[in-house]
């Protein structure tokens, strides 16, 4: 099923990537995008989109299949929207250097019987054949000094970023076999990358669940460490958004891709530290004389709407509420207990540049239990 974007459309039904873009690397000073190819801005391809898996022993038993049907489609790269485990279980890692004035004591150490699960996820990515760019979710790195962690067995979260970090993002290029280069933010946000292909530039933005790591001191961990990385890293990502339109726009684009791991407009969840994220969404997309898909995790489910709205009170229709941004279209990828992805064609041709399909990763489904 193909679904193809449109300016004047409030939804559309569409499929879901469940291809992986993994980034690793430090920090780049280059003016240019990583991968720009002024010869492929004509041609067609396919990018994979997926995130939140595997969860648990259940996740981990599909993840085969799901890599084997991503390396059958021929993917020129994937993106992956991050959570890399489910949120309960303790972010186990090799002993590494801490930081001692971190406030949660490391009691996730990785051992024989509980491997290391970021260097369990690096040769993952390994797997795949085309280039994996990866954004962070919060079950990696936010989550980890949560009281409810299983065993209690909790991490300090700012350590876990950093050793994210330095598993993942020490040079410009991405995770996969064969992997390709980006451009990075700097030393200190290495995940944050760019590069374009074709008539698209390519962003991931380090945004994660749990309210953007906006520590509340109590579920979310110890507040003030929190709130701290939350404003420095807040700050930095709306510099890279900015810095990301102004790289499309020199470039002449047709089309914008954003990938990062919070769902923003989650009805059930908190969702007060993204609004600075979507005035800058709205800002820069109504700005920019092109198609822009902002990909997310977080849900767990395949959706693809228009969420992004202006800041009216009355609509151009005369009714209350605000103007969809029509030129904005999120999807949202599968996850958790569904071990499918998505894959976005790209066609300079297509006045709509992306089109969007479901891949059902036939092993992965489950046995359906029909009414009583």
């Amino acid at each position: 099923m193909r679904t193809q974007l449109s300016v004047g459309l409030t939804a559309a039904g569409a499929a879901l990537i469940m291809g992986v873009v993994l980034a690793t690397g430090g920090s780049s000073p280059a003016l240019a995008d990583g991968n720009h190819d002024d010869r492929s801005r004509g041609a067609t391809f396919d990018v994979g989109l997926f995130g939140d898996m595997p969860y648990g022993d259940y996740g981990r038993s599909h993840i085969a299949n799901l890599v084997a049907d991503m390396n059958d489609a021929r993917l020129a790269f994937s993106v992956f929207d991050g959570d890399t485990k489910n949120g309960s279980e303790p972010c186990f890692a090799d002993p590494h250097p801490t930081d001692p004035n971190n406030p949660t004591p490391d009691k996730a150490i990785a051992d024989a019987t509980h491997p290391d699960v970021y260097k369990y996820t690096k040769h993952l990515f390994g797997q795949f054949q085309a280039p994996v760019v990866y954004t962070p979710g919060d079950n990696e790195w936010t989550d980890c000094d949560r009281p409810s962690t299983l065993g209690g067995l909790i991490s300090d979260s700012s350590d876990r970023l950093a050793y994210l970090r330095s598993i993942f993002f020490t040079t410009n290029l991405s995770q996969g076999r064969h992997p390709m280069s980006v451009t990075r933010q700097s030393a200190a946000y290495p995940e944050n990358a760019r590069w374009s292909r074709g008539p698209v530039t390519f962003i991931t933005v380090n945004i994660p669940g749990s309210d953007n790591n906006f520590a509340d001191g109590g579920k979310n961990g110890p507040a003030a460490e929190g709130q701290a990385e939350y404003a420095a890293r807040n700050a930095a990502n709306l510099e890279w958004l900015r810095a990301g339109f102004a790289a499309a726009k020199a470039a002449r684009s047709k089309g914008v891709m954003i990938i990062t791991q919070a769902d923003m407009w989650d009805p059930t969840a908190v969702q007060t530290h993204y609004a600075d994220t979507k005035k800058e969404l709205f800002l820069q997309t109504t700005a920019f004389n092109g198609r822009v898909v902002l990909v997310n995790g977080d849900s767990h489910s395949f959706e693809m709407d228009k969420p992004l709205t202006d800041y009216a009170t009355t609509n151009a229709a005369g009714l209350a509420g605000p103007n969809v941004v029509e030129n904005f279209t999120r999807v949202t990828t599968f996850g958790e207990a569904q071990n499918h992805w998505v894959s976005a064609t790209v066609d300079a041709r297509d006045p709509n540049v992306f089109a969007f399909e479901q891949h059902l990763v036939a092993a992965n489904l489950p046995a359906y239990t029909p009414p009583a």
